[in-house]
């Protein structure tokens, strides 16, 4: 982000502008994606507000998805209904339609010829040594409620798991 008005989060516009380059590079890409900010004001939802509309919303919600479905949420929010909550992500679904569509007619006129690509077969032998591993090790890392916590046994595991699949298969190297 090159310029940024201070009363609005680039987030949004840069998770846009990120799909809509993609729609026109060509390169293989399950898009495009939109994006939506959501508060609530005055017991109304809110597209994409401002950050002085955010100091008295109580919720702070961004919602992330396809034309079909929702991908991604993320949210803060001060005592809403399971309902009101749902419905947030349901407007910010709905919302970000335009720009799914704008994205899509953009890269009809403008998008490259998309690149022939082939996932590389998967090595089920490798997923089940990892899996072998791993599992108990996962399991005891999300039991960890304090993110940071959390974060630091997965990358501890995951050191641990190279370590013992690259001594006993030196091609993993």
């Amino acid at each position: 982000v090159i310029s940024v008005n201070p009363q609005v989060s680039p987030d949004i516009v840069a998770l846009i502008g990120t799909s809509a380059a993609l729609a026109i590079s060509g390169v293989p890409f399950a898009g495009p994606i939109g994006a939506a900010r959501v508060g609530v004001v005055d017991g109304e939802y809110v597209l994409n507000p401002t950050r002085d509309e955010l100091e008295v919303s109580k919720l702070d919600l961004v919602v992330a998805g396809t034309a079909g479905a929702v991908l991604m949420v993320e949210s803060e929010a001060e005592m809403l209904s399971e309902d009101a909550m749902l419905g947030a992500v349901v407007y910010g679904h709905e919302q970000m339609q335009g720009v799914i569509t704008a994205i899509n007619e953009f890269a009809a006129e403008a998008g490259k010829p998309k690149w022939e690509w082939t996932a590389p077969a998967k090595n089920d032998a490798l997923i089940a040594k990892v899996r072998e591993v791993s599992e108990a090790g996962i399991g005891d890392a999300y039991l960890i409620t304090e993110k940071a916590e959390r974060y630091a046994k997965i990358s501890e595991l995951k050191a641990s798991v190279i370590e013992q699949l690259t001594a006993a298969d030196e091609t993993l190297s």
